[in-house]
């Protein structure tokens, strides 16, 4: 009796146990400076040439988001909504490049077939992604064409081709908050595509954690470092407006560039796991 007592009155403080957090289960995150993403960038660029054959990639993703923007040039709100989902999912279509920049941070050979062979205990948690991502775009999707909805009546204009809706959008005070409400909302989206895919590829890849986890450590390298990570963020729109303005070409590297520079993010944001599993597939 006595000692069921002491156990859940401890005579001694040094007995005390403090609790634990599901943060704390999690791989311990780095606080770091608003200079180090542009360090990132500045390795993913030598990375991008130490391994050229990513720049496929980066081909793959242009030739898609300049064939779907050929394809919706007479329909904007198809082609906005298209090409916004495209970069929602942008995150885990980076995962070849991301296998890249594992393999480069061990010091192995990168090949053409190198994007494309990750670990086997990685393929589940990264469908699973991939289907939390297209989820949030089709979210996106069904809001856009909700508001479009709204919008478009008793004003055809609003469905017809650019040079007719933008002016009927900005010959009014409704339309124009039209407009803001579409990019406001584009922007929460983004911003939550953004803080779910933060680094939970490359935390998928370097510790084969699972989906929740990964997602978990994006979370909290967030919640450690929003300032640096707003830099981050900021650099991944200004370097994607950069694409869609040079009709997708600049994406060719653009891209590549991405998804090296964030595995050096990964890197400098989770502390490295004390095993490591192998890379190879």
């Amino acid at each position: 009796m006595k000692s069921l007592l002491n156990r859940t009155y401890p005579e001694s403080l040094a007995e005390v146990r403090e609790a634990r957090t599901l943060e704390d289960t999690m791989a311990p995150v780095r606080e770091i400076s608003p200079r180090q993403p542009l360090q990132w960038l500045a390795a993913g660029w030598c990375d991008l040439w130490q391994a050229p054959a990513a720049l496929l990639h980066g081909v793959f993703l242009a030739v898609i988001g300049a064939g779907l923007a050929w394809v919706t040039w007479s329909q904007p709100w198809v082609g906005f909504v298209a090409l916004t989902g495209l970069f929602l999912i942008a995150p885990v279509l980076a995962v070849g490049v991301n296998h890249m920049g594992h393999l480069l941070d061990r010091q192995e050979p990168v090949g053409l077939r190198s994007g494309f062979g990750f670990h086997r205990a990685v393929r589940g948690p990264v469908w699973g992604f991939a289907g939390l991502l297209a989820a949030v775009f089709v979210t996106w999707a069904s809001f856009v064409w909700l508001w479009i909805g709204v919008l478009n009546v008793g004003n055809a204009n609003l469905l017809g081709p650019a040079h007719e809706m933008i002016p009927a959008l900005l010959s009014s005070a409704a339309g124009v908050a039209s407009l803001a409400g579409v990019l406001v909302a584009g922007a929460a989206f983004a911003l939550l595509a953004f803080a779910l895919s933060l680094v939970t590829i490359p935390a998928l890849m370097d510790r084969h954690a699972g989906l929740l986890d990964a997602l978990g450590i994006s979370l909290k390298a967030i919640r450690h470092n929003f300032r640096p990570v707003l830099v981050w963020g900021a650099a991944i729109t200004g370097l994607g407006l950069v694409s869609i303005a040079t009709a997708f070409l600049a994406l060719t590297v653009v891209f590549p560039w991405l998804g090296f520079a964030m595995w050096h993010g990964y890197r400098d944001l989770v502390a490295a796991p004390a095993e490591r599993a192998p890379a190879t597939s």
